[in-house]
């Protein structure tokens, strides 16, 4: 993975001069911020996309809850994280990501004034991926009429989102057709600002590629209603992407300073909450088939229960990749009949309430909010301010082998070789989670692919196992929302406690802020076009279980 930079620039001080001559050097000077290398921005909007990105699968974001990767135990914001009753304006990434839009078109502006044609061809990489974001998360969206306050478009149009997709896929394909034409093996860019590739063409030229295979994939149910020929664009995208987890798109944290460190660490978190903790049926699918990532994303417990002692005692327990944990075992205790006995303990999906207590028998009133140790804490990875394994994706090699696995499995794009495709992906994420080099005794990963759940000529339904397994090696990621929501796998249990027995399918909008009357007016416009799923029980279209263009008319995921 690549470092996060933060390069700080300073102008310098230019001293007062009295000639006329010498005010005409100053217009021209390489120092004048209207002169701006585009180079700098690039920095500035490669970290704007990486954290936008991965953020949606970390901590501030709804959708790992709504995954069930983890639940919130303490009861803080447990009915919208849990049982995910969402209201309008809450959690939403809408004004962050069209604020980091405005940096990418600044971008764009200065590249094709300079004529740097890498910076602007990078510009429509990243406008079509934080679009992509927009897109899919709340369905039509303002795009063409956007930063264009200077030809008096104050209130822009919300375009369709069909619209949207044919758009973006010939940007990035425009993208990749300018990279390609910069000559040498090098793209022009200022040493250390390129964060992602550091100049390195061909990994950019994969990088777009690989998203633009992801954007067909995504696009399939619907391409009979394109004007884009969306198996072209798969089949000559899929030519030149990733083909190792050193192609990643995907940066580091330093961790030396607040705008450095991952969110959970010290330096972002003014306390260490251990609230959230893993969902027990995400849990149980690492522990059915002997996953050892369940050992680098989570810690035993603190406290076990134990129906063989008689006597509390501790012991160490070192897990398989050599980590050394203290365990307090104590007597199960009489009149409890289901407590958890096992050294790793998820929290059942879907409480509006605290989860404290839970697995904590006849000590329920007096653990501690937060830090309970009868079920099991999340990792330290996640409460660092820089890890190895903790960094901000955009997307990763082992992806791509899964959106070709799934290709192949469901006889899309002329894609072969599903099985193949499969295993290389699970491997992948093995290795980007450093299993091959820690597992004490070595991982024998060939064993671990031969057992019926993991095993795809073993699955009865192929593309459901694919999805299955794509969904557990993405942990902490929100690309799995949108593939379920377009293929119904995994087959998620609703919440028991929600308001409706259905996983939401977008977020509201952001009500019109101001309430000016054309702004209305093109909101209103866009929610009209949203159709309501059997679930939606209030008069608008706004809401988060209305299906967007993309979910209109497929049958799924319900």
């Amino acid at each position: 993975m690549k470092k996060f930079i933060i390069i700080i620039l300073s102008i310098a001080f230019i001293p007062i001069l009295n000639s006329c001559s010498d005010f005409d050097k100053l217009n021209v000077s390489p120092n004048d911020v209207n002169e701006v290398d585009p180079n700098f921005l690039l920095t500035t909007n490669t970290v704007n996309l990486a954290s936008t990105y991965s953020g949606l699968g970390y901590w501030n974001s709804r959708i790992p809850s709504l995954l069930q990767y983890y639940q919130v135990g303490d009861g803080y914001k447990s009915e919208e994280l849990n049982a995910l009753y969402w209201t309008p304006g809450q959690s939403s990434p809408w004004g962050g990501i069209y604020s980091n839009l405005v940096d990418v078109q600044a971008m764009s502006d200065l590249s094709i004034e300079q004529g740097n044609v890498f910076t602007e061809a990078v510009a429509l990489v990243y406008r079509a991926a934080l679009m992509d974001l927009v897109t899919k998360i709340y369905g039509d969206a303002p795009f063409s009429e956007t930063n264009q306050l200077e030809e008096g478009i104050v209130f822009p149009k919300y375009d369709q989102q069909k619209e949207i997709y044919e758009t973006l896929l010939m940007d990035l394909k425009t993208a990749k057709n300018m990279i390609e034409g910069i000559s040498g093996n090098d793209v022009p860019v200022l040493d250390g600002y390129d964060l992602l590739y550091n100049g390195d063409k061909s990994k950019w030229i994969k990088f777009i590629n690989s998203l633009r295979i992801r954007m067909c994939l995504l696009l399939n149910n619907k391409k009979g209603e394109l004007s884009i020929d969306i198996d072209a664009e798969f089949q000559d995208a899929a030519q030149n992407v990733f083909t190792s987890s050193d192609d990643n798109a995907v940066l580091d944290y330093i961790g030396n300073s607040s705008a450095t460190s991952f969110q959970g660490g010290p330096f972002r978190s003014s306390e260490l909450t251990y609230a959230r903790r893993m969902g027990l049926g995400f849990l149980n699918s690492l522990k059915d088939q002997n996953d050892p990532r369940l050992y680098r994303w989570l810690r035993p417990v603190e406290k076990k229960w134990d129906r063989d002692i008689a006597a509390e005692t501790t012991i160490q327990y070192t897990d398989p990749l050599g980590q050394t944990f203290p365990v307090e075992v104590l007597p199960y205790p009489n009149g409890y009949d289901n407590l958890d006995t096992s050294l790793y303990v998820g929290l059942p999906v879907g409480s509006q309430a605290s989860w404290t207590s839970y697995n904590a028998g006849p000590q329920a009133t007096s653990v501690e909010p937060k830090t309970t140790p009868f079920n099991s804490r999340l990792s330290d990875i996640y409460f660092q301010n820089a890890n190895e394994y903790v960094g901000m994706n955009i997307i990763t090699y082992s992806e791509v082998e899964f959106i070709l696995a799934e290709a192949a499995a469901i006889g899309a794009f002329g894609v072969s070789g599903a099985e193949a495709h499969y295993k290389n992906a699970i491997e992948a994420s093995m290795g980007e989670w450093g299993i091959f080099g820690d597992y004490v005794g070595g991982f024998d990963f060939d064993d671990y692919y031969s057992q019926e759940e993991v095993d795809l000529s073993q699955a009865s339904n192929k593309h459901e196992r694919i999805m299955t397994q794509k969904y557990i090696s993405m942990f902490f990621r929100p690309e799995p929302w949108f593939d379920w929501r377009r293929t119904g796998y995994p087959d998620f249990v609703p919440p028991y406690d929600a308001a409706q027995p259905a996983i939401p399918l977008r977020y509201h909008y952001d009500s019109p802020n101001p309430p000016d009357p054309q702004y209305v007016e093109k909101y209103n416009e866009a929610v009209e076009r949203l159709e309501k799923s059997e679930f939606v029980q209030v008069p608008t279209n706004d809401d988060t279980r209305s299906k967007m263009w993309l979910l209109q008319g497929t049958n799924v995921p319900y």
